[in-house]
């Protein structure tokens, strides 16, 4: 089977964005007090820590622009312990003012990126990076957490998004330095790698990019799918 190259998605990125962003601020606008402590498909994260993970997210954005990561990434020993100390950090924060400081700096570092243009490019954690891919990651990324938490996607929605989703995954499978084969087939994804094959639905495909599908007795089928996990 020939291995497909797969590019970033032909839709604008920042009206994708916006869309992501409008479905968190409805879905976080509709909940009761409660439900701020609901869990969510992160585990030992409850909504109000999302929020706060959020937060941490956009103060990423804002120090890459701001050429300040060193900063922000100091005494930190992995991934796990920086998002879990961010979030610690804004622990005193009631739900509200976490939720208003999220909003405030995602409309900030989405009206700088739209000032700096598509073909830019700016600093990253893994060094310069183009800008119009740094977009659809955090897109990508707030996808994966508006579904972590349950936020409703309008069945009209649905197609086109699951189809930029499997576009960016492929993409950012593709990035990695020993990416396995990918062939997209129909409603089927068929994932080579080291000699296996396995065909995963378009759905099963992003949650396993995303480190969301639950990996599989069996070893080969295991491997693969611990090869896509990309976007974890």
């Amino acid at each position: 089977m020939k291995r497909q190259t797969f590019g970033l998605p032909e839709a604008d990125p920042f009206s994708v964005l916006d869309g992501e962003i409008a479905r968190l601020n409805a879905f976080f606008t509709g909940l009761r007090p409660e439900e701020w402590l609901s869990p969510t498909r992160c585990q030992g994260w409850s909504v109000r820590d999302m929020v706060a993970h959020l937060d941490c997210v956009e103060e990423y954005n804002e120090a890459c622009l701001n050429d300040d990561l060193e900063s922000l990434s100091a005494v930190f020993s992995d991934l796990d312990d920086f998002n879990d100390r961010h979030i610690r950090k804004r622990a005193h924060l009631s739900n509200e003012e976490v939720l208003k400081q999220w909003r405030a700096r995602q409309a900030g570092v989405r009206q700088a990126w739209e000032g700096l243009g598509l073909d830019a490019q700016i600093k990253t954690s893994i060094g310069p990076y183009p800008l119009h891919a740094q977009i659809w990651h955090i897109t990508s990324e707030y996808a994966t957490h508006a579904d972590d938490m349950g936020a409703e996607v309008p069945s009209d929605q649905k197609e086109p998004r699951i189809r930029w989703r499997v576009q960016f995954s492929a993409f950012a499978v593709q990035e990695r330095e020993t990416p396995p084969d990918l062939a997209l087939q129909g409603d089927r994804m068929i994932v080579t790698f080291k000699g296996h094959r396995l065909s995963l639905s378009l759905e099963d495909f992003v949650a396993a990019v995303s480190a969301r599908l639950t990996l599989p007795r069996n070893r080969d089928d295991r491997r693969i799918i611990e090869t896509l996990r990309t976007l974890a």
